[in-house]
């Protein structure tokens, strides 16, 4: 990972090269090389006028040897210093060649670690335009880094998260925030949101205009088993209060169940018959809550024993045919093939009946299907319906205990929550997609091994 001149300090020499590039190097040693010729052919020329001066006189002279050495001497000297700086550049030259190659060196390292880092790193400049990303940043989007760089930053933050995202960048470049971490949320490529953790640092060259570093870690699964730990956490606290009430409350229906039973052999007035058997209907109402209380209470106790999937779909439509109404077209796709699962038949025949309850109360007039399909190890059961459809305000809500959308009396809202703690007993999940006005499908995915520990109530 590079930082361009434009935006931040020049960068160090790539890994592996030289202080110095290799056109300097061969100008420097040919230069090297020409002054050494140079000198040479001077040493020739000034020796020769040096001779020449000496042998001039027939007799040996003394003064005229004496000028030619004079001649001579700084062409000596000059010899003697040129050798001197020769020695002193070779040492220089081999001392920047080493300092060149531990800066390269380090360098490398630098980019190996940049590379390496498992933290999205992102350079921004001040436009927050992608300047550099590493390949943890690439893999964090879903996206190349030719998709990525050059574009604007905003372009990967949801359109609820812009305005907080541009004021966080226009604060850290005018030093109003320090680098304390920074919970956000981006678009990846496929869409799905993802929760990170944000660092940042302002780098300030004095060459250059100042550009942002950005350091992005995902905790998109962290929160997801935090949340999944919050939520198993609620669901116990509320299984425990549900237990308690559904005990508590057990005993007086009891009573009064046996008090109207016991009024209505001793009278025969019609009026009061009337009454006792509303009042033992309401009582059976109370029993059913309570009833579906325990099983909230205890989703967990499942006896799971090998069953032909298949009849049990059977056996919930058949249960369930009282609620289809006469406009509606019941498609059975569940086949003919034998589908064998380790279930616990009562529990998973009870989510079938919820579902296709829900799914012929949500359609007047139209079709409700039911289908299966085998999928190695695993096992889905899809419910689908051309009723209303469920607003997406509402489908985050769905499985949760006591939220109903059904009128005051016709529901306890605890229908879809129990499926889906049935369904995850057995380690396998309920997903919804539905469109307002064209319906909704709910799935079940069960595996066809359930958990091997076995529970019972």
């Amino acid at each position: 990972m590079t930082i361009p001149p434009a935006a931040g300090p020049k960068a160090p020499p790539s890994a592996g090269a030289d202080s110095k590039p290799p056109g300097n190097r061969r100008t420097l040693f040919g230069a090297t090389i020409l002054i050494w010729a140079v000198t040479a052919g001077l040493g020739i020329l000034f020796s020769m006028f040096a001779v020449a001066i000496g042998l001039q006189a027939a007799t040996f002279d003394v003064m005229r040897w004496l000028l030619a050495l004079a001649i001579e001497a700084p062409l000596a000297a000059g010899i003697i210093v040129l050798i001197w700086y020769s020695r002193n550049m070779h040492s220089a030259t081999a001392a920047g060649e080493a300092g060149a190659q531990a800066l390269a060196h380090s360098e490398a390292k630098y980019r190996e670690l940049i590379a390496s880092a498992p933290d999205g790193i992102f350079v921004l400049d001040p436009q927050a335009k992608v300047i550099d990303v590493n390949g943890a940043g690439e893999e964090l989007f879903g996206l190349s880094r030719a998709e990525i760089v050059g574009h604007s930053f905003m372009e990967f933050v949801p359109p609820e998260r812009l305005e907080s995202a541009r004021s966080y960048l226009a604060d850290r470049l005018k030093g109003l925030r320090a680098t304390e971490l920074y919970e956000a949320t981006f678009a990846a490529a496929d869409l799905k949101p993802l929760h990170v953790q944000l660092r940042s640092q302002v780098v300030r060259p004095s060459d250059a205009e100042p550009y942002v570093v950005y350091i992005v870690r995902d905790v998109t699964a962290q929160r997801e088993a935090l949340r999944n730990l919050v939520e198993t956490e609620r669901w116990a606290s509320m299984g425990r209060l549900a237990s308690f009430v559904a005990h508590e409350i057990n005993t007086p229906l009891t009573n009064i169940s046996l008090l109207t039973a016991s009024i209505s052999r001793r009278v025969s007035d019609p009026e009061i018959q009337e009454r006792l058997k509303k009042i033992a209907a309401q009582g059976r109402i109370a029993a059913n809550i309570t009833g579906e209380l325990l099983k909230f209470a205890r989703p967990g106790a499942i006896s799971p024993i090998e069953t032909e999937l298949t009849d049990l779909i059977r056996a919930a439509v058949e249960q369930t045919d009282a609620f289809r109404k006469p406009g509606v077209e019941l498609r059975d796709e569940t086949g003919t093939r034998s589908v064998v699962c380790t279930v616990d038949p009562m529990r998973i025949q009870e989510v079938f009946v919820n579902l296709l309850k829900n799914a012929y109360e949500a359609t007047p007039r139209g079709r409700v299907r039911i289908r299966l399909q085998d999928l190695g190890s695993l096992v889905a059961v899809s419910i689908s319906d051309t009723g209303s459809g469920i607003p997406p305000e509402i489908q985050s809500r769905l499985f949760e205990a006591f939220f109903t959308t059904k009128k005051k009396g016709e529901g306890t809202g605890l229908g879809l929550a129990i499926s889906r703690n049935f369904v995850a007993s057995h380690g396998g999940d309920i997903t919804l997609t539905s469109e307002p006005g064209k319906g909704s499908t709910f799935t079940v995915v069960l595996p066809k091994q359930a958990p091997g520990v076995r529970a019972t109530e």
